[in-house]
Parts: C-alpha cells; sequence; structure tokens
C-alpha cells in the first residue's frame, strides 16, 4: 500500500468542486441552491486528478448533489479527516485504512450492510461492532514479487508461481537463479512497515479468521515459540535475508527500498517482498514484467498457506455518523455509482489502476502486479490481507525495531516471541 511508504507530507491538496456561482456553509448538508453538499476524502494522494475527475462525472450523473473532493498526500489518510474536522467541517465519507474502523474510528462509520453492493463482493469490512460499515474501496496484496524473465531463464521456460509451494522448492529455486549467473537472487529491503505490518503478521491467518489468533494472543493463549505456523513464516525469512541469498545479507537493515527496486527491475536479482503498489518503482527501470509467489510456510505442498497470496482491501470508504441523513444518502449514493454505474467502473480500475472489489466490473488492471492479485482473487488463491487485522501503527513502531534486530541477529527468536506476547496481553 503505497500510502504506508509515501512521504508523510504536511501539505494536502484540496480540490473544490462544487458548482460555478454557487455557496453553502461549512458543516449544513444543503449549500445554498438547494443541492446537498457532502465532502468525500480520498487517502491515495497517487489518484487525485482521478478522484477530482470521478467527483465531476458522479455530479454530472447526479446534479442534486455537490461534491467536495478532497486528497492528501501519500499516507496522509487519517490526519486529513483530523485537520478537516479541527477546523470545522464535518467530512461525509472519508477514505481510512480497514484497522481503522476497528480502532481509532470505531465510532465513525455507520451501518452498510444493507446496502445492494454487498451482493457484488465478499471484502465488506466489518467495525468493531461486527456489522459492515467499510466499503471496500481498493484490493491490493503482497507475497515476493518476482522479474519473470530472470526466474524464466533459471529453469529453462515458462514458470508457474504457484508451483513454489514449499520451502524446500524455493531455495530450490533461488539456488537455480544463482546458477544461471545472479549472485544474489533476493533484494530484501527491511522498512518497519515491510518487516512487521506485512511480513511478521501472516502467521495470523492459519486460522480461517484472523481475529481468532489475535484473540488467542490477547488472552495469552498463544504460545508463539511453539507455533508451527509463526516459526515457519521466520524460518523462511531466515532464508530470505542470508548472506547466501540476500544482496543485503551482509548488512541486512538499511534504507534498502529503492535499491532493491532497481536491482530487481534491472534483473540483478530476482525477488523482494513487497506489494502490487511495488510496481510503480519497478517500472522506473524496466519495462520487464513481474509476477507474484506466495511465501511458503513449511514443506507440506498441501498447506494453503503455501498456495495463496495475501490480499484483501487496504482502503475503505467509511460514511460519517455525524453527518445529516440528506448526506449519508448522497454518500450512498456515490458508492453505488463506483459499483454500477460505467464511468464509476471505469473510473475505479482503467483509470486509477485498482483491483476492484466487485465481481460485476469487467474491467482489468494492465499493472502487472495489480493484474496478478486480480487474478488470485479470481481463483481464489488468496488469503485475509493480515495487516487489516493489527494495530498498523504499533506493528511499525512497537514491534518493528524488535524484528528489525531479529533480522540482524541481535535477537533470539524466542525474544521476539516474547515481545510480540506482552504487547498482545497489554492490549486488554
Amino acid at each position: 500500500m503505497k500510502k504506508t511508504i509515501g512521504l508523510f507530507l504536511a501539505s494536502m491538496m484540496v480540490i473544490s468542486l462544487t458548482a460555478c456561482g454557487s455557496s453553502k456553509n461549512e458543516g449544513s448538508n444543503t449549500a445554498a441552491n438547494g443541492k446537498v453538499s457532502i465532502i468525500i476524502t480520498n487517502g491515495k494522494g497517487e489518484i487525485a486528478s482521478q478522484w477530482e475527475q470521478a467527483a465531476k462525472d458522479f455530479m454530472a450523473a447526479n446534479p442534486d448533489i455537490t461534491v467536495e473532493a478532497v486528497s492528501g498526500a501519500v499516507g496522509e489518510t487519517i490526519n486529513l479527516v483530523d485537520k478537516l474536522t479541527a477546523s470545522g467541517k464535518t467530512v461525509t465519507m472519508a477514505m481510512m485504512s480497514p484497522d481503522s474502523i476497528t480502532n481509532k474510528y470505531k465510532d465513525f462509520g455507520i451501518d452498510l450492510s444493507a446496502e445492494k453492493w454487498n451482493e457484488e463482493t465478499v471484502y465488506g469490512v466489518k467495525d468493531a461492532n461486527g456489522v459492515i460499515a467499510g466499503f471496500p474501496f481498493s484490493i491490493e496484496g503482497f507475497g515476493l514479487v518476482y522479474n519473470k524473465k530472470v526466474v524464466e531463464k533459471a529453469v529453462g521456460g515458462d514458470f508457474d508461481p504457484f508451483s513454489i509451494n514449499t520451502r524446500d522448492k524455493l531455495k530450490e529455486l533461488l539456488d537455480k537463479i544463482q546458477v544461471s549467473g545472479v549472485k544474489y537472487p533476493v533484494a530484501y529491503q527491511t522498512e518497519n512497515w515491510s518487516v512487521a505490518n506485512h511480513y511478521s503478521t501472516q502467521f495470523i491467518n492459519q486460522a480461517e479468521d484472523p481475529n481468532t489468533i489475535v484473540d488467542q494472543l490477547k488472552a495469552g493463549t498463544l504460545d508463539l515459540a511453539s507455533n508451527d505456523v509463526w516459526n515457519g513464516y521466520y524460518d523462511t525469512l531466515d532464508l530470505l535475508v542470508s548472506a547466501q541469498y540476500n544482496k543485503y545479507g551482509e548488512r541486512p537493515l538499511g534504507k534498502y527500498y529503492d535499491d532493491a527496486h532497481v536491482s530487481v527491475g534491472k534483473g540483478e536479482s530476482a525477488l523482494l517482498f513487497n506489494g502490487n503498489w511495488a510496481y510503480d518503482s519497478l517500472q522506473a527501470v524496466s519495462g520487464e514484467e513481474f509476477g507474484f509467489l506466495p511465501v511458503p510456510v513449511d514443506n507440506n505442498p498441501d498447506n494453503p498457506l503455501n498456495n495463496k497470496i495475501a490480499a484483501g482491501p487496504t482502503n475503505v470508504l467509511v460514511i460519517n455518523n455525524a453527518a445529516t441523513v440528506e448526506q449519508q444518502e448522497a454518500a450512498k449514493k456515490f458508492l453505488d455509482w463506483l459499483v454500477y454505474d460505467q464511468k464509476g467502473q471505469d473510473f475505479l480500475v482503467n483509470q486509477a489502476q485498482i483491483i476492484s472489489a466487485f465481481k460485476n466490473n469487467s474491467n482489468k488492471v494492465t499493472n502487472p502486479l495489480g493484474a496478478a492479485i486480480a487474478e488470485a482473487v479470481q481463483a481464489d488463491k488468496t488469503l485475509p490481507f493480515s495487516s487489516n487485522f493489527v494495530k498498523v501503527e504499533d506493528w511499525g513502531s512497537i514491534l518493528a525495531p524488535d524484528i528489525q534486530k531479529y533480522i540482524a541477529q541481535k535477537e533470539s527468536r524466542a525474544e521476539l516471541a516474547k515481545v510480540i506476547e506482552a504487547y498482545y496481553k497489554g492490549q486488554n
């Protein structure tokens, strides 16, 4: 998710799309000309211009609604809502991360369970009360990104990424890549969001509902040190960050994000751990094709964890319960427009290059990594997006430093297990 890795800029861009000559009072539900006036925020700064055009197209189809579309810098989703609220404005509908509606903004949204669009998706996000309050705006996924040209050369032809469904098969692939002439098959960057929020939360997918594992951790009934899945992901991480295979293995901690993408983009390395949002960086240095490998957790080829890629909603639209009924209904119309209107569907996938969560949207993203995630979704080869079930800020600031120490071999796995367990016991 690019929102988690962008620069946290203090500036924000506000695009006012009110009709020419109209005026309205801040926080009121109707403009002076009788239109319903709403504010919708966009946390994906990279699609600000598309967001502006979408609001214009929506207003053209709904002349009784005036939209003020607000976009913030990448990474500013939560701050954007806070800033507008502090300035006296009522945000009608906000884009935020799924974990926000079960944590910081657990009292923000309204119940969207009865909305028709739920028939077209399984990705509606539930709030702390267990009701669907989050409209799944974007689907993203993560795994082992690979350079297809490099890997196909190493294996001598066509390559099925889902054939790498054990740790031993992954090691065998890394060995083949080295034999083909690539000294370091892996370029493993170790930013806190990557090693913690993404990689290190995958173990909670061992239960059909990841919340089950989170609840066990909070209750102190899950012993990580003896948990096969938790250990399995770190066994695989040990392989990926090792000096044998990792370009940065001798000094695994550092600011390697850009260099890792250049390395894999140019084919100097073959794999990195990241998500479909990484394509922009890879594309900047290479026109080659890329795909995803699952992250194997053990040597059982029948283990579903070895055969699927983590994917799910990373941005949701939430309607403010403090908005008026008229504003809430106008916001619901915008959500329906995204799902059912041809221009709404086009905006989501073709213009914004977002993987749609809705079955009735036949448009396909052209971003190869996004397409790979979309294909995995269609083929039922996905696991829940594990970051959605944790407090992302905490994993990035509280737990990530210990995970990084583990990678640098300055903290034992047993010590790391105790740190994570202690954190969760303190969440009760």
